[in-house]
Formats: C-alpha cells, sequence, structure tokens
C-alpha cells in the first residue's frame, strides 16, 4: 500500500495515538521499572521507531481494531523497549520481570485509551462541528429578523429637525 493513499480520520487518529503513546509510556514504563530516563540519542531513535509505527498502524485496516491496537502498542512497547535497552549502559536486553510487567500495564492502559478515543471520535468530531457552525453562521436570515422597536417617524424627524437648527455652519472665511 502506498503512503500517499488517503487514510480516514480515525485510522490517522489511531496511527498518531500508537505511535505518540508507544513512545511516552515506553520512556515511563522503563523509568517506573528501573531503567532510567534515555539520552537525546536513545529519545531521537525511539521517535523515529514509533513514527514509523504510527504510520504503519495508520494504513493498515483491521478487522478487530481494539485487538489490532493492542497489539501494535505491545509491537511499540517492544522496540520501545530495545531502543532504550540497547543505548542505556549496563541494561539487559532480556527485561526483568518489573520491567515487562510496567510494559504490559501500558500496553493494556494505552490500548484501552486508544479504542475509547477511537470510538469517541466520530460523535465528538460531529457535535464540535455542529456547535461550530451554529455559533460562527454568517447571521441570521432576513426571514428570522426580529423587530424590537416601533418605527416612530414624527419623533425622528422632530429630533432632526432640532439638531439642523442648532448645529453652527459657520466657518473660516473663503478668502483666508
Amino acid at each position: 500500500m502506498s503512503l500517499r493513499t488517503p487514510v480516514s480520520p480515525p485510522a490517522a487518529f489511531r496511527g498518531a495515538a500508537v505511535g505518540v503513546f508507544s513512545g511516552a509510556f515506553a520512556v515511563a514504563a522503563h523509568a517506573a521499572a528501573g531503567g532510567g530516563l534515555p539520552h537525546s540519542s536513545s529519545l531521537t531513535l525511539l521517535a523515529a521507531a514509533c513514527v514509523g509505527l504510527g504510520v504503519l498502524v495508520a494504513q493498515r485496516t483491521p478487522r478487530s481494531v481494539p485487538a489490532f491496537t493492542a497489539a501494535a502498542l505491545a509491537v511499540g512497547q517492544l522496540l520501545g523497549h530495545l531502543v532504550l535497552a540497547v543505548e542505556t549502559p549496563g541494561h539487559a536486553l532480556v527485561p526483568s520481570g518489573m520491567m515487562l510487567a510496567a510494559h504490559a500495564v501500558a500496553t493494556v492502559v494505552c490500548a484501552s485509551a486508544v479504542s475509547a478515543a477511537e470510538r469517541l471520535y466520530g460523535p465528538l468530531v460531529s457535535s464540535v462541528v455542529s456547535l461550530w457552525r451554529t455559533t460562527f453562521t454568517a447571521g441570521p436570515s432576513p426571514a428570522a429578523t426580529v423587530t424590537l422597536l416601533p418605527r416612530c417617524e414624527t419623533h425622528a424627524t422632530a429630533v432632526v429637525a432640532i439638531l439642523r437648527a442648532s448645529i453652527s455652519r459657520r466657518g473660516p472665511p473663503v478668502s483666508a
């Protein structure tokens, strides 16, 4: 499949969420399990891996979205652990029990969050668009215009006559 193939907005959201959550939660799980915080080179490599994973996830159309999302996030956690383990001095490639549990919890939390957000994407976007259209329309239609005060022609002409009589039209001489 070509990368120029248009994807649906929920699929693009799923890909972006999988990429971002894979990187963020891999770092958080790694640090929480005692792996420490990564250096900038590790973060750069992790970002590249997560962007690639997110693009691949966005291009796929799975039969079971929650299972596919969980599997993609598990792959993201594995990639994240490998990148962070290779770049961290003195870190073993095989994760400890605590590290494995932290990555597993991160995968489950991310999968449920992405699936819930994807389910709510359509209704949320349609309600925001509807609110936007009703709030920022060009103006009321001509049929909906209501005159709040009745026109009073005699009062308006009397006020205009008083204003015309009280305003002086005198100015400097023309020759000056």
